[in-house]
């Protein structure tokens, strides 16, 4: 299987083909590949699902993949590396995108197929993508205008991953968006996801929120709390360069002892086997 080793912190590519031109490959980088229209099928990590443009997929470093197209298809690919936010940003803004990106890798990591299902919002993701394609074609090179359009797709997704996670019929269904919401953006603030702290703040008693949120999703909310966080560290130590004493201490553990035992628990493997797992070794 064929490596595809990228430089650049982003290239964009957009192309309309017959014939998929690559072989089965995967990347030192994240793709974001937005198909318009056509279909076929497309093999991820050796399964096959059925693609109907327009749909969206988020492919990680490791995974490996290849489309049999049938129907003429329309691609904009956005191939983008660790680095590429060092070239344009910094501080609060490179924050909230690497928040954004861990999200993003959640919500793929539970999805088998297009990342976003709403017809509406799929429409939205195609119009910015094609303004992304247009202000790439006038440079071919990364700008502000770029990054924050890049940025306003990935917000769109996850949006819509709350959206999806919440059925329409979920009595209180704005309420559990708001609660999931919280959680994400203080996962790594231990005190801010505390049972007392999510009551006071959703104006429910500790036991009413604690029931109600088992009752209508599934899993209690330190299930959820501890298996977001985990699957965010496990990509940290994947695709990331962190040390993993400092990624211990980004997510709020108390020392190595305690997250070595979180991963443990859940995963069943420790931090430095995760990393080599992941770079084959």
């Amino acid at each position: 299987m064929e490596r595809f080793i990228q430089h650049e912190p982003l290239f964009i590519r957009h192309f309309k083909t017959t014939v998929w031109p690559f072989p089965v490959h995967n990347h030192n980088h994240f793709e974001l590949m937005f198909i318009h229209s056509g279909n076929g099928h497309h093999e991820l990590n050796g399964k096959l699902s059925p693609y109907t443009g327009p749909c969206l997929f988020l492919l990680a470093p490791a995974d490996y993949h290849i489309f049999m197209i049938q129907e003429a298809t329309e691609f904009s690919v956005l191939k983008f590396t660790n680095c590429y936010l060092d070239d344009v940003s910094a501080g609060t803004v490179k924050n909230e995108w690497n928040k954004l990106i861990d999200h993003l890798l959640v919500i793929n990591n539970a999805s088998e197929t297009c990342l976003v299902e709403s017809a509406n919002e799929l429409d939205k993701i195609d119009q910015i993508m094609r303004m992304i394609v247009r202000e790439w074609e006038g440079s071919h090179t990364s700008n502000e205008v770029i990054f924050y359009l890049i940025r306003s797709v990935f917000a769109l997704i996850k949006r819509n991953a709350f959206h999806q996670r919440v059925p329409d019929n979920l009595l209180n269904g704005n309420l559990f968006i708001s609660m999931m919401n919280h959680i994400h953006v203080h996962i790594k603030d231990p005190s801010e996801l505390r049972l007392t702290v999510l009551s006071e703040r959703f104006n429910l008693s500790p036991n009413h929120l604690s029931s109600l949120f088992k009752q209508q999703m599934g899993l209690s909310v330190k299930k959820y709390i501890d298996d977001y966080k985990f699957k965010l560290i496990e990509n940290r130590l994947k695709f990331g360069n962190s040390m993993i004493k400092e990624i211990s201490i980004e997510f709020g553990f108390a020392d190595l002892s305690h997250f070595n035992k979180f991963l443990k628990n859940y995963g069943g493997i420790n931090p430095t086997a995760i990393r080599k797992k992941s770079a084959g070794v």
